[in-house]
């Protein structure tokens, strides 16, 4: 999806009669689609398909709270707190509180790359790190800092004053800045130790990104990490709670939503791209997740 797909989407996920803070009413006037836009987006639908993006996005919440999953990362967004997602992964939502309120800066990494920032510059402020979740917690002094900056960067792209393109470069990188600042901040912070089992499983979660449509099941993970699926699965449940295979079995899921919701893939042809020996054997995971069959949500999902 690229940044006016992202906006299209963000529009139908809005409550029809909220107030929307900034952005989101006001896309017919502005320019720079493909590579910049900042919006809000307050209410709407309780959970959101996965979908992939051409664009970062740097998002702040202000009120409510929701379930992320960002690639391999599920985490709690609430106030205070801002989280990115880059070009690589798939995201979701669920559980969003009826009060749910972010503000969202989209942009393409040519937006910023246009800026006198240098190339090595650029790379450390959009480099994120692939073993930790993407999300910082503010304290009140960045939220109210952050948030000056989202809203000062709505008025410059709003008004469109000479030399306002420029201006939200500027803005932008600031922005980029203070993340980055509160993300040193919390590296300070006393962290558990990553020990063996903290980098067995992030392995593990990494080669579940990497191989989920062809492997799906523990053992195989097991045998490339070199120790035994009980051990793998013992340790997953430990550092994270949930069951080794449940990790597989979500990242399919969130696979399947998406070539369901965003192709013109038939059933069958999802369920060969995700390697199931057949039609059926998928129908009857997907609605194990889903609670409805495959060819419902695809009904729904282009409603």
């Amino acid at each position: 999806m690229d940044i006016s797909d992202t906006i299209k989407y963000y529009l139908s996920t809005a409550a029809p009669k909220a107030a929307q803070h900034f952005g989101i009413d006001k896309y017919g006037e502005l320019l720079e689609q493909d590579h910049f836009a900042i919006l809000s987006n307050e209410g709407g639908l309780k959970n959101g398909p996965p979908i992939k993006t051409d664009h970062f996005a740097v998002i702040l919440c202000v009120q409510g709270s929701c379930l992320k999953t960002v690639g391999p990362h599920t985490f709690e967004v609430v106030p205070h707190s801002i989280h990115i997602v880059s070009p690589r992964d798939f995201h979701s939502f669920e559980n969003a509180s009826d009060d749910l309120l972010l503000y969202m800066a989209l942009f393409r990494r040519e937006f910023i790359a246009e800026s006198f920032i240098k190339e090595h510059i650029l790379e450390t402020l959009l480099e994120q790190p692939g073993e930790l979740a993407p999300i910082y917690h503010l304290d009140e002094q960045e939220f109210t800092v952050i948030k000056e900056l989202f809203e000062k960067i709505e008025r410059e792209y709003r008004q469109a004053n000479p030399y306002y393109l420029q201006m939200v470069r500027l803005l932008l990188v600031e922005l980029l800045f203070e993340v980055n600042r509160s993300h040193e901040r919390a590296q300070l912070q006393p962290v558990k130790t990553a020990g063996r089992k903290f980098q067995l499983v992030t392995q593990f979660k990494k080669l579940v990104e990497e191989h989920f449509v062809e492997m799906h099941s523990v053992q195989q993970y097991a045998e490339m990490l070199h120790v035994s699926a009980k051990h793998l699965s013992e340790q997953v449940k430990q550092e994270t709670g949930e069951n080794a295979l449940m990790i597989i079995h979500r990242r399919i899921f969130l696979e399947a939503q998406y070539l369901l919701g965003t192709s013109q893939f038939s059933v069958k042809e999802v369920a060969d791209k995700l390697n199931f020996d057949t039609s059926s054997h998928f129908s009857r995971f997907f609605k194990h997740f889903a609670g409805i069959n495959p060819s419902e949500y695809t009904r729904v999902a282009c409603c």
